[in-house]
């Protein structure tokens, strides 16, 4: 069975992501190296980062680095908010290219979320990474409605909450 591309694009690997990681050729926008990145970290292949990042801003990545920094990490889903296209940032006026994610996560068993926006230049004709801004954390939200104390309980005793399943949880 072909392997799924963790990028959430619902092709397989080999046709989506598989091949930006492996040079065989370079993506042509930022949200394709941007996803292209999100499947290097699920998958290990740190070497794909650091190329992947422009050359002016490497100094603080390294194969080494990513390694360590993704021990008991495991990448569940990644969500894509927003691209944009030539955004001026920077204090020389520069334009970029942007792309505002969210990317699950559990580390140590406990679920967490990064959320970034991610800036992308153009280089002698191919795309790179440059920085990114964290986002703040999308609000939790309950899969179900709460039930208030005053409420039916939601067993079917015909009781209140309270005084039924809530009792005690004061």
């Amino acid at each position: 069975m072909l392997q799924q591309c963790p990028c959430g694009s619902g092709r397989t690997l080999a046709q989506c992501c598989g091949p930006y990681m492996d040079g065989a050729v370079w993506p042509d926008n930022a949200e394709t190296l941007m996803r292209s990145r999100y499947s290097a970290y699920v998958l290990g292949r740190y070497q794909w980062l650091v190329d992947s990042t422009h050359p002016d801003y490497r100094d603080d990545i390294s194969v080494e680095k990513l390694t360590e920094q993704a021990r008991d990490v495991q990448w569940l889903r990644l969500d894509v908010e927003r691209t944009e296209d030539n955004v001026p940032a920077g204090q020389n006026g520069e334009l970029f290219d942007v792309v505002e994610f969210h990317a699950y996560y559990e580390m140590e068993g406990i679920p967490r979320q990064l959320g970034e926006r991610s800036f992308f230049t153009r280089d002698e004709d191919k795309i790179y990474y440059v920085d990114g801004v964290a986002l703040r954390p999308e609000a939790y939200r309950r899969p179900e409605a709460k039930v208030g104390r005053n409420d039916p309980c939601p067993c079917g005793s015909g009781k209140k909450h309270k005084k039924c399943c809530g009792a005690g949880n004061a």
